[in-house]
């Protein structure tokens, strides 16, 4: 899953990379490392999608955020398998009220 940006926290997005629901497959970049996407498994993915006509949104956290730490970093640098962070958008992560959108998860699968 990907962090969409809420309406009631829209602030706590970048203004060029605010993912949306129903509009994509979030690409999670992160320049602290904190997701395994990196500029060659981002390309991948990215000509992979196009291919597939699914649309990608690219999702980078703002540098105070502490968002991000998947297990990606630890185990794809491991095992040798290039590897990215994707997920379909939603509002209220680890929250009782989950809401993301039906095309996303069409788009991901």
């Amino acid at each position: 899953m990907a962090h969409s940006v809420h309406p009631n926290y829209a602030e706590k997005h970048k203004e060029s990379h605010k993912i949306k629901l129903n509009e994509g497959i979030g690409l999670k970049i992160n320049h602290n490392q904190r997701y395994t996407t990196d500029s060659i498994s981002a390309s991948l993915i990215k000509t992979i999608a196009q291919k597939s006509s699914v649309p990608i949104q690219e999702f980078v956290v703002k540098n105070d955020s502490p968002c991000g730490s998947t297990i990606g970093p630890i185990v794809s640098p491991k095992t040798g398998i290039k590897a990215c962070d994707i997920g379909a958008p939603q509002w209220g992560m680890h929250s009782i009220r989950e809401t993301c959108g039906v095309l996303d998860a069409y788009y991901y699968v």
